[in-house]
Formats: C-alpha cells, sequence, structure tokens
C-alpha cells in the first residue's frame, strides 16, 4: 500500500533523512517513535506529499502521495504531547 526507498531530505545544511525505506501493506499502522530532531514530522510530510521529494521513491496506492486522489487512501493523526500544567 505505501512504499518508501532510499528517502533522503536535506534542510540547508542539515540531514534530516538519509535512505529511508519503508513499507506499509493495506491495513497497517507504523508508529514513529524517536527523538526530537530525527526526521519523523519530515518523513511524514514526504510520504503524505506536503514535502517534494529530493531523493528516493514513494509509491502511495500505486500512485504518488502528491496528488489528491491518491491521498485518499491514507489516514495520518499526528500527536503532540503535553504534559498538563499544575
Amino acid at each position: 500500500m505505501l512504499s518508501a526507498r532510499g528517502l533522503a531530505h536535506r534542510y540547508g545544511g542539515t540531514t534530516a533523512l538519509d535512505g529511508v525505506d519503508l513499507t506499509v501493506g493495506a491495513g497497517g499502522c507504523v508508529a514513529l517513535l524517536g527523538p526530537n530532531g530525527a526526521g519523523k514530522t519530515t518523513l511524514v510530510n514526504l510520504l503524505v506529499g506536503l514535502l517534494p521529494r529530493q531523493r528516493g521513491e514513494i509509491s502511495l496506492a500505486g500512485g504518488d502521495p502528491r496528488n489528491a486522489s491518491t491521498r485518499r487512501w491514507l489516514g495520518v493523526v499526528q500527536h503532540r504531547w503535553a504534559t498538563p500544567a499544575r
């Protein structure tokens, strides 16, 4: 359903992703965990077509995630952790 091969992305001189491969089958669910600056948001933004690819290939349901007709097959929930103030 989702396939990414060799994804790489840089912000100026900072490498956010370097050679990421990911495959998710139909009905699959993936959670991305890691420290701040690990590239999680960059990866998600590439996979849903919000960032242009700099290097690598992405296929979503056999199409390009930058096309709205392809994105209808995708669901994304981003979570921001916040601790209640006392």
